[in-house]
């Protein structure tokens, strides 16, 4: 998150590759104190439906202060409106709030930024769903290079947004600027050891399947409603010898209900040691929305 963080930005444009492990170390420190310290903000005024970056109401919409708490739609505001939004916030700032409103409601399922589901050679591809609307992101290394004439010859990314499944903005409506800021961190993005990401608060599903799948195995729990669920787990059990008995799968069920645990984790303890193989295959839950893709406008 990097709303008000230009000024520890601003501390950071020396040369990383001077920089000791040590002075590195106090810049991330620096930041993620930043992050939790903007957060608690946040997240204390959301639950008051109030936003913490202009200090007003959700519902409010004021021409003279523009935020971006207008893209949850809870004041109307015009689709032009998102130029306003786009030039003093920028693309990191928008994203990393949208991120936060989405994951207030549920960890990570509601932010599909997965690089296989992207298209491919995108700089930015996600899709944010948060009650009943949802936001994309799109920028292709054409849009970043700034192609085009004057309404586009700049560094810039696309954005969508459907409200109950119906299109308010469409990609192509507007070419909106990236600003400094975040040109400055997605080129120090891709610095050697450098990595960038929206934080806990921010994760999306990208962050949730890069999680070592054991762990996932080991440490999620199962739930009855799908639209909670972060992961997909499929487990096959081979068992060269005898079948699986329809009590040991019933069993493992009820154990399941019982203490929170998968049943590919409670499969693993039970065979552990014999010929039999627990394999499991995890991936992002069916909940996840799918990106939205975007056509390109080619070049003339």
């Amino acid at each position: 998150m990097a709303i008000d963080f230009e000024k520890a930005v601003g501390r950071a444009t020396a040369d990383f590759a001077t920089m000791t492990a040590e002075e590195l170390g106090t810049w991330n420190d620096m930041n993620d104190a930043e992050h939790r310290s903007q957060y608690l903000r946040f997240i204390e005024g959301y639950h008051k439906d109030h936003c913490y970056l202009c200090n007003k109401d959700f519902k409010t919409v004021s021409k003279e202060s523009p935020c971006v708490h207008w893209l949850l739609r809870r004041g109307k505001f015009k689709n032009k409106d998102v130029v306003l939004i786009a030039q003093k916030f920028g693309y990191i700032n928008i994203c990393a709030y949208l991120r936060w409103c989405a994951n207030a409601e549920i960890l990570a399922v509601n932010i599909n930024d997965l690089k296989d589901e992207a298209p491919e050679g995108k700089i930015l591809s996600s899709t944010i769903k948060w009650k009943n609307i949802e936001w994309s992101f799109d920028c292709s290394p054409n849009d970043f290079a700034g192609h085009g004439g004057s309404h586009s010859n700049f560094p810039h990314y696309h954005f969508q947004m459907r409200i109950d499944g119906k299109q308010f903005i469409n990609f192509n409506d507007y070419h909106l600027p990236f600003s400094e800021h975040d040109l400055f961190l997605l080129r120090l993005s891709k610095e050697p050891g450098m990595h960038f990401d929206f934080g806990n608060h921010g994760m999306g599903m990208q962050d949730a399947m890069d999680i070592d799948p054991e762990d996932i195995v080991n440490h999620t729990s199962p739930t009855e409603d799908e639209e909670e669920a972060a992961f997909n787990i499929q487990t096959m059990i081979i068992a060269p010898n005898k079948p699986i008995r329809g009590e040991d799968i019933s069993a493992a069920f009820e154990e399941s209900k019982r203490t929170g645990r998968t049943m590919a984790s409670i499969f693993r303890e039970k065979f552990e040691g014999t010929d039999v193989d627990v394999k499991s295959i995890v991936g992002p839950s069916e909940t996840v929305p799918k990106i939205t893709p975007r056509t390109e406008h080619k070049p003339r």
